[in-house]
């Protein structure tokens, strides 16, 4: 097996194991291995965590999908907030009504719509996540919210971007 069909088969595991459609990721992989590693090398932004707490962490990132359109990628990302042991309750609250999220994750949520969305962002709610998390986890939020941007942006760069979809917990 070579190096790129091992990949290729991980890429299909990953998306069997998320039923999430792939294809975007076969086909940078086809076009340009050095394209592919180097998308592949900036997904840990996405994923780090050290700082902010895993329920902010995963709202940052939904919200980010959400403000750059993307269901498929926001319902990816629900699933692996499931995975890692986020509340489903507080994520179908995010889903359906996110003002009823608690105050500091609604302004998670709200910053993290705001950036992606390219709106103008509320300094003072910024100032209410930096306060209520401290300064590492803020810009670790800043990291995160910027690593969430790059699957929508790759789809959407090669044609791949799909409708927007209704998200659930419980897919």
């Amino acid at each position: 097996m070579t190096d790129k069909t091992a990949e290729q088969a991980a890429i299909q595991a990953f998306g069997r194991q998320y039923d999430y459609d792939v294809s975007y990721l076969e086909r940078l992989l086809e076009a340009s291995r050095d394209a592919y590693d180097t998308f592949v090398a900036g997904q840990p932004m996405s994923l780090f965590r050290r700082a902010l707490p895993l329920e902010a962490h995963f709202i940052a990132r939904v919200a980010a999908m959400q403000g750059e359109d993307c269901g498929a990628c926001a319902q990816l990302t629900v699933r692996m907030a499931v995975e890692a042991g986020v509340d489903r309750d507080l994520l179908r609250t995010m889903l359906a009504q996110p003002e009823d999220l608690p105050s500091v994750l609604f302004d998670v949520y709200g910053h993290a719509r705001d950036v992606a969305s390219q709106r103008s962002v509320d300094p003072a709610r910024a100032e209410r996540v930096r306060a209520a998390f401290g300064e590492a986890a803020f810009a670790e939020l800043a990291v995160v919210i910027a690593g969430s941007r790059i699957y929508p942006t790759a789809k959407r760069a090669l044609l791949m971007d799909g409708a927007c979809e209704i998200l659930s917990v419980d897919r």
